[in-house]
C-alpha cells in the first residue's frame, strides 16, 4: 500500500461524531488520494457505537480515496476490513496481530522511546510526544524522532522488514514542514485536524495538498 503521510485520530473529547465526519470529509478531498488514513479512537465508546462510527469512517475512507485504521482492536480492524491497525506500546505482538488482520494490514506501533527495540512486522513507529507535552510526558524533541527515523532505516540495510517514523504531539503546520524537511515519513495528528482552522495549512505543510 501506498505510505500515509497523515495518520488523523478520532478524538470524541475534541469532536463530536459529526464535527469528526465533517472535518475528515474536507481533509479527504483537500489531500491527495491514499496519503491520509483516518484513524479510530475513541476506546472509551461502547462496542456497538464504536463498531458503527468505525463503519462510516471505513466508508468515507473508501469513497475518498484514503486508507483507514483502528486502534489497538484487532477484531474490529478485522471485522471492519480496516487497512491498517494501530497497536499500543503494551499490546499484542505484530506477529499475533497479523494472525487476526491479515498479513498485508499497515500496522503501526505506539513508542515513547526512540532507543526501544525494534519489533518484526512494524511498518510504522508512532513516536510521542514530540513538539508539546501529552498526557503528562515531556516532548521528546526532534531530535529522539530523527534518531527513531535513523534506527528504521539501519534496520533495512540489515535484512529487516521497512519501518517508518511518525511524530504525534504538537503537531502545527510549521512543525509537520519542519519533519518532512528532515527526512521524517509523516506525523500522526489530533487537534491540528478536529479543532481550528488549520487542516489545510497541515496539508501544505507535508506536501499532500491536491
Amino acid at each position: 500500500m501506498t505510505t500515509p503521510r497523515l495518520i488523523a485520530l478520532t478524538e470524541r473529547a475534541l469532536a463530536s461524531a459529526s464535527e469528526t465526519l465533517r472535518r475528515f470529509e474536507y481533509v479527504a478531498r483537500a489531500a491527495r488520494p491514499f496519503s491520509v488514513m483516518f484513524e479510530l479512537r475513541d476506546r472509551e465508546l461502547p462496542a456497538a457505537e464504536r463498531l458503527a462510527f468505525g463503519r462510516e469512517l471505513r466508508a468515507l475512507a473508501r469513497a475518498e480515496r484514503q486508507w483507514f485504521s483502528v486502534n489497538d482492536r484487532c477484531d474490529l480492524a478485522a471485522l471492519l476490513a480496516a487497512d491498517g491497525l494501530h497497536l499500543g506500546e503494551a499490546s499484542v505482538t505484530a506477529a499475533d496481530a497479523r494472525r487476526i488482520v491479515g498479513t498485508s494490514v499497515f500496522v503501526s506501533r505506539a513508542c515513547h522511546d526512540p532507543e526501544r527495540t525494534l519489533e518484526p512486522g512494524v511498518d510504522a513507529w508512532v513516536l510521542s510526544p514530540i513538539f508539546a507535552e501529552r498526557k503528562g510526558n515531556a516532548a521528546l524533541g526532534l531530535e529522539a524522532l530523527l534518531r527513531l527515523r535513523e534506527r528504521c532505516r539501519a534496520a533495512v540495510t540489515s535484512g529487516e522488514r521497512a519501518s517508518r517514523a511518525y511524530a504525534l504531539g504538537g503537531v502545527t503546520p510549521a512543525a509537520a514542514k519542519t519533519c518532512l524537511d528532515s527526512g521524517v515519513d509523516g506525523v500522526a495528528a489530533i487537534g491540528a485536524v478536529l479543532t481550528g482552522d488549520g487542516a489545510q495549512a497541515l496539508l501544505e505543510a507535508l506536501g499532500i495538498a491536491r
